[in-house]
């Protein structure tokens, strides 16, 4: 059997490849992981993916793509160029099924020029199936829709006639593709079956420090930054997270931040273990060996689907600012 091709453009969509590579044996080596530099920390994740042996990693930084080709052969000389100027060059043959999560990427367009079949991932639990699709529909009353169906031009979101096959989290409920297009790969029930050797190898590759050896009755502060927002300076931003985790924090604290918030949490709450901003969410929910005591945030939804704390706490800015 050949190898796999991973296209990922996100943590998660790394989490899942990884999972899924992994439970996919290959007796002609490692499978192949393309990592866009869009992925948060590149270099190092892709340093830790090599280190497990699951897969073997390439970074493609889509930045240095000018845009778009036209006139005669475009799809032709738009691979050429993508390839000269972005460092990779894409040998179909080599893999066996090649799988991407945003198709309308860089990455994605250039697939479409290489007339490569590919499989589009759902990126987020149930995307297929819901309600608001404004991005397919409008694509396909566009005037140019049945000429870009003929190859000329790219085609997004499953509709590229070199999309051969689209995920779904539940295929017979989804009614934007035909039937034979569509298969179901639930993303939530490959979290939610997870081995304990699976959520330790998750946990090597998105934390870079040891976790506690006791974590019982553990808080899980995940701030966010309104500094960014223009909502207070840093000082009154410190000031607050301290006042909600002395008034709400039981046993070790743990923070786990939004990617965008540059603070120095670890300064803030030396005692705390303050896990990686550029780990994915789902690692929380279901690969860590603990459960959270309780869980507390700030005008966020955050916690939303969270499932991983006996306990959680939403506290509107307003009710946070009062506890100075």
């Amino acid at each position: 059997m050949k190898p796999n091709l991973y296209i990922c453009h996100t943590a998660y969509q790394v989490l899942v490849d990884l999972l899924r590579a992994g439970r996919c044996a290959c007796e002609n080596g490692p499978h192949t992981m393309v990592l866009s530099a869009s992925v948060p920390d590149t270099a190092a994740l892709a340093a830790r993916l090599d280190a497990a042996g699951v897969v073997k990693t390439v970074i493609v930084d889509e930045t240095k793509w000018p845009g778009t080709v036209t006139g005669p052969f475009a799809h032709q000389r738009a691979a050429r160029a993508f390839e000269k100027l972005c460092g990779w060059k894409l040998n179909r043959a080599a893999f066996g099924n090649v799988y991407i999560h945003n198709d309308w990427s860089v990455l994605g367009r250039y697939l479409q020029d290489c007339r490569a079949g590919y499989i589009l991932c759902e990126d987020t639990f149930g995307s297929t199936l819901g309600p608001d699709q404004h991005l397919v529909t409008d694509q396909r009353a566009a005037a140019d829709f049945a000429a870009k169906q003929r190859g000329k031009g790219y085609l997004y979101w499953g509709d590229s006639p070199w999309c051969v096959r689209i995920e779904s989290e539940d295929a017979a409920r989804c009614t934007l593709f035909p039937a034979a297009r569509m298969v179901t790969d639930s993303k939530a029930i490959l979290l939610e079956s997870l081995t304990d050797a699976e959520k330790a190898l998750v946990r090597r590759i998105f934390l870079t420090q040891p976790l506690p050896e006791k974590a019982d009755g553990a808080t899980l502060l995940l701030p966010r930054s309104f500094v960014a927002d223009g909502l207070m300076t840093q000082g009154q931003q410190d000031a607050m997270f301290k006042a909600v985790a002395e008034k709400y924090a039981v046993g070790p604290l743990f923070v786990k931040t939004h990617p965008r918030d540059t603070t120095d949490y670890k300064a803030l709450f030396p005692d705390a273990t303050v896990l990686e901003r550029t780990m994915p969410s789902e690692v929380l929910n279901f690969c860590l060996p603990f459960h959270f005591a309780r869980a507390v945030t700030v005008q966020s939804f955050v916690l939303r689907g969270f499932t991983a704390a006996d306990e959680k706490i939403h506290l509107t800015l307003d009710e946070a600012k009062k506890l100075v």
